[in-house]
């Protein structure tokens, strides 16, 4: 017997106590309710969530009103010894506020602490009660209760709506006696899975900017980056530092503007130079006067004058003063165009001195480049260098992105392997449970066959379906669920990973007809029995009434039935002896 005791540190609750076997906790209708009573106020499904909450679950909503805030609830469990084969009586006690406490006792695998933290608590209930190994990530200690003790029943297989199929693998599989380090491993390629859509969705949605999925673009421009650095390293390799290469320049500017001042100044002498060539022509035409003057005097004498001997004789005068000064203008300029001359051949060695000089920095020049010129390469080389290292981990990423597909295939060629070998290797065991389950089939329906089909998905997901011939209505769902439950909870406790209890709600039994819950009950009776558990049910006074006319008496509650029983007659017949919101 795993539960043998439920009460609350409030006096107004009613204690349970539970026995081997078969345990029915009725909430009795009165004549004065009616359909639309809620049932829920009686406590049929908080008992249930209480035990949940008790044995680490979390705090339910609806018990978070204020009424309840000063709730201790306490169950007497028995849990395995430190001898697997012998069990120890522990109290445990878990309070509304605070959640994160759990009060154990008289349980050695608690090391001889009482007030513990509830993922200890856990923790414990893990190792000790459903001994999942420590390499095991599923399934938890809160999924294996979600199945024995039921408060989702819209899928036989889930134990909740939103759990992912390998977990809902790996929690049945487990049960059924297989591994689950093996059966776990599809979560790590589920996750894997999803990694690789999520990654590739937001590349290409844009949200992660510097990933790209397109590696031939992304090789194409490593190769040139890797070609430009390459080209950039050998010129740095070649390069000569001049540490004077300012000044160098400097000067090649000042003899590049002095040799421009000569050309200037030749200009200007060269100018000169002609205009003193054509005063000197002109000079020389005018020595010629004279000529013209004794023409003058043959052409007045010719026409009869005959000048006077005083004008004659100053004629000669004006013209003796004007050869005088027509010889000192052909002196000086002919001095001025030797001074021309003399400079201009002085401007052309000048010059030519310059040039050589500046040719010789040009080519200190062309064979050097500063040192600031250099520092610049040499952060440009870095800046090429950091952009290929950019690219080859954007190509790296792309190509891990691009191989997880490939990583994906390996693994669940690997997975389905692993699992179809420890599939064989239960087969035993795996046979007993769908022998099981086609015998309960039988026995509750005469005109189904019922079959428990157990294979692999195309993902390496261990896929527990169970099969009912016929429609597929609600009622027939709630037996493959009932059947299902009872089959994994009797190898659980053959493989020794499961405590003695299984738990329904009345709400299993809503859709099922009358003959088909006798059933149920009875072979719930008899086999808790027979394999030493305990099932129990939370079910109305109306309806085992039901049941039992409908069975044609095939079914006798009254044995079963626990002693306390709940009542909607008044406000204190329910389990929490008030009703609250």
């Amino acid at each position: 017997m795993f539960l043998s005791r439920l009460a609350s540190s409030d006096d107004r609750f009613k204690t349970l106590s539970f026995h081997d076997g078969l345990n029915i906790l009725v909430a009795d209708r009165t004549e004065a309710s009616d359909q639309g009573d809620s049932r829920n106020s009686i406590g049929k499904t908080s008992f249930v969530k209480i035990l949940r909450y008790v044995l680490g679950g979390d705090l339910p909503s609806d018990f978070k009103d204020p009424k309840l805030s000063a709730h201790k609830f306490t169950a007497t469990l028995s849990l395995p010894a430190d001898n697997e084969h012998e069990c120890e009586t522990a109290t445990v006690t878990r309070a509304v506020s605070p959640t994160t406490r759990v009060d154990v006792s008289g349980w050695s695998a608690s090391g001889g602490s009482r007030d513990l933290h509830v993922d200890v608590w856990r923790e414990l209930l893990t190792r000790h009660v459903f001994r999942i190994p420590e390499n095991a990530s599923r399934p938890t200690a809160g999924q294996l209760w979600g199945q024995l003790i039921r408060t989702y029943f819209g899928n036989p297989i889930k134990g909740h709506q939103a759990e992912a199929d390998w977990e809902s693998g790996v929690r049945i599989g487990f049960m059924l006696g297989l591994s689950p380090e093996i059966l776990g491993k599809s979560g790590d390629l589920d996750r894997l899975t999803k990694q690789g859509k999520a990654i590739r969705r937001a590349v290409k949605e844009g949200a992660i900017s510097h990933l790209s999925l397109d590696e031939p673009a992304l090789r194409a421009q490593l190769a040139t980056a890797r070609r430009q650095r390459d080209r950039m390293q050998a010129d740095m390799r070649s390069f000569k530092v001049d540490e004077q290469y300012g000044s160098h320049q400097r000067e090649a500017d000042s003899l590049s503007a002095s040799i421009q001042r000569l050309n200037d100044e030749a200009l200007a002498l060269q100018r000169r130079l002609r205009e003193i060539d054509e005063a000197l022509r002109d000079e020389v035409e005018a020595s010629e006067g004279s000529a013209l003057a004794a023409r003058l005097a043959r052409a007045y004498a010719e026409i009869g004058l005959v000048l006077p001997d005083v004008v004659s004789r100053r004629y000669d005068e004006v013209a003796a003063f004007h050869e005088s000064v027509v010889r000192n203008r052909r002196s000086f300029l002919e001095q001025e165009l030797q001074l021309v001359r003399s400079r201009l051949d002085a401007i052309d060695t000048e010059r030519r001195e310059l040039d050589r000089s500046r040719s010789q920095v040009m080519q200190i020049l062309e064979e050097t480049v500063a040192l600031d010129t250099f520092m610049s390469l040499q952060r440009d080389l870095a800046k090429q260098e950091a952009n290929i290292a950019d690219l080859e981990r954007r190509l790296e990423d792309a190509n891990s992105i691009s191989t997880i597909n490939d990583k994906v295939k390996l693994r669940t060629a690997e997975l389905i392997a692993s699992v179809r070998t420890e599939m064989n290797e239960r087969d035993d065991t795996l046979d007993e449970s769908i022998s099981l389950f086609s015998e309960l089939g039988a026995e509750i329906y005469t005109d189904r066959e019922a079959s428990l089909l157990v294979s692999l998905t195309p993902k390496g997901i261990l896929s527990v379906k169970p099969h009912i011939s016929g429609d597929a209505s609600i009622g027939v769902r709630s037996v493959e669920t009932f059947m299902l439950d009872v089959v994994c909870t009797i190898a659980a406790i053959k493989a020794g990973r499961g405590p003695r209890i299984l738990v329904h709600d009345s709400h299993l039994f809503d859709a099922i007809d009358g003959r088909q819950v006798a059933s149920c009950l009875n072979i719930g009776a008899r086999l808790a029995e027979q394999h030493g558990f305990q099932y129990i049910v939370t079910l109305n006074s109306d309806f085992i009434a039901t049941v039992e006319t409908q069975s044609d008496g095939a079914f006798d509650a009254e044995p079963y039935i626990l002693s306390t029983r709940l009542t909607d007659e008044d406000d204190a017949g329910g389990l929490f002896g008030f009703r609250f919101d």
